[in-house]
C-alpha cells in the first residue's frame, strides 16, 4: 500500500515511465512500505487551465493515499520525498512547472484483498 495518483498537464514533456518509478523508489527508500505494495498510476486531464492559460505553464499534482495510522511525521516525510522525486525527474526540462503533493489516509471503509 499506498495507492499513488498523479495528473500532469499535457505542456509537461516526461517519460512515464521514469517519473513513476522514481515516485516509487522515493517512497521505497522511506522504509515505510515494501516496494511490490506500492502502485502508482499517471493521468493527463483533457481540460486543464492554469492562470490566464499563458505559455510556458504546467503543473503536476500527486495525491498519496494510506492506510490511516501513520504520523503526521511520517506524512510531511512521505510528501518530501515524493516532491523531491517529482522535481528531480521534471526540473531541467520543464520551467514554469506547479508541483503540488498530498498525502491522504484512505477511508477506514477501504477493502483489498
Amino acid at each position: 500500500m499506498p495507492q499513488v495518483t498523479m495528473e500532469l498537464s499535457d505542456s509537461i514533456q516526461v517519460d512515464e515511465s521514469l517519473l513513476l518509478n522514481a515516485v516509487n523508489q522515493a517512497l521505497d527508500a522511506s522504509g515505510v512500505f515494501r516496494l511490490q505494495d506500492i502502485k502508482s498510476r499517471l493521468y493527463r486531464p483533457e481540460h486543464v487551465l492554469i492562470g490566464d492559460g499563458g505559455c510556458g505553464q504546467g503543473f503536476v499534482y500527486a495525491k498519496v493515499a494510506i492506510l490511516p495510522g501513520r504520523s503526521d511525521a511520517i506524512k510531511a516525510q512521505l510528501g518530501a520525498s515524493v516532491l523531491g522525486a517529482l522535481k528531480f525527474v521534471l526540473d531541467e526540462d520543464n520551467l514554469g512547472v506547479q508541483y503540488g503533493v498530498e498525502v491522504i489516509d484512505l477511508s477506514e471503509h477501504y477493502f483489498k484483498l
